[in-house]
């Protein structure tokens, strides 16, 4: 599959799972308790990029979570003139942001690995929030399979 097919094929992946993470955002916003926020995906990137990678993956795509936290260096999203904490999914060859749209970009990104706006680095997330991340990623993807069991049975 040459690249343009294939960053396609990934970009309509990333938008159904941007679609399917919207009304959740809000969710666990609302039981965060989480302040007013800029956008619903504020915060989100580490669940919404597990879960992404997931989905990737059950589409035969080779899929990495990467974090940066800019606390360790030049990590993580380029916002203007500094580094924000970020997490996203490279997947073959691309990288790949349904949350980008809390730093001011595009809702969802695919672009080239090496794009300069990212960089990868630690994800300087506490422990028992990345088994938390795990367990919502793994319980979404529960939800979107049953999901596409109902669009494939109509």
């Amino acid at each position: 599959m040459d690249d343009v097919c294939l960053s396609g094929r990934i970009e309509a992946i990333a938008r159904a799972v941007r679609a399917f993470l919207e009304p959740r955002w809000a969710e666990w916003h609302l039981h965060e308790g989480s302040p007013s926020l800029k956008t619903p995906s504020q915060g989100t990137c580490g669940r919404s990029s597990l879960f992404l990678r997931d989905v990737l993956r059950g589409h035969g795509l080779q899929a990495e979570f990467v974090a940066g936290t800019p606390s360790e260096g030049d990590e993580g999203f380029r916002c203007g003139t500094v580094w924000c904490g970020h997490a996203w999914v490279e997947c073959a060859g691309w990288i790949v942001d349904v949350t980008a749209d809390q730093f001011g970009d595009d809702p969802v990104i695919v672009t080239y690995v090496g794009d300069r706006r990212y960089k990868a680095g630690v994800d300087g997330s506490a422990p028992e929030f990345l088994a938390r991340r795990e367990k919502v990623a793994r319980r979404l993807m529960v939800e979107w399979n049953e999901r596409e069991g109902e669009i494939y049975a109509t």
